[in-house]
């Protein structure tokens, strides 16, 4: 870049200038650059903590109900399981219109 006649060293003097504000700035936003750290700041909405209140809660009831499970294996020891062929076919049923309404 070539920079001739009156007040060339006035513009070189302007675009450094303005070349070390660019460098201050973000490259992204173009905001000004700030030299305090500040850390991150997150900030939960009242359903938010709701809805992990209850995740915690969901995660604390256990996938297996092992009293139940050892209940129906000294059944099935026994030989006493009884299976109720209507009770089933009911939920079969009532499970199948669900996920047809889903």
């Amino acid at each position: 870049m070539e920079i001739t006649g009156k007040g060339s060293s006035v513009n070189l003097r302007a675009y450094m200038s303005n070349l070390k504000d660019k460098q201050k700035m973000e490259p992204v936003s173009g905001k000004p650059v700030s030299h305090k750290t500040v850390g991150d700041k997150v900030a939960l909405s009242p359903r938010a903590k709701e809805i992990v209140e209850a995740k915690k809660n969901i995660d604390s009831i256990p996938d297996i109900r092992e009293e139940k499970v050892a209940a129906i294996k000294k059944e099935l020891e026994k030989g006493t399981y009884k299976i109720d062929g209507k009770k089933v076919a009911f939920n079969m049923i009532k499970e199948s219109i669900i996920n047809e309404w889903l």
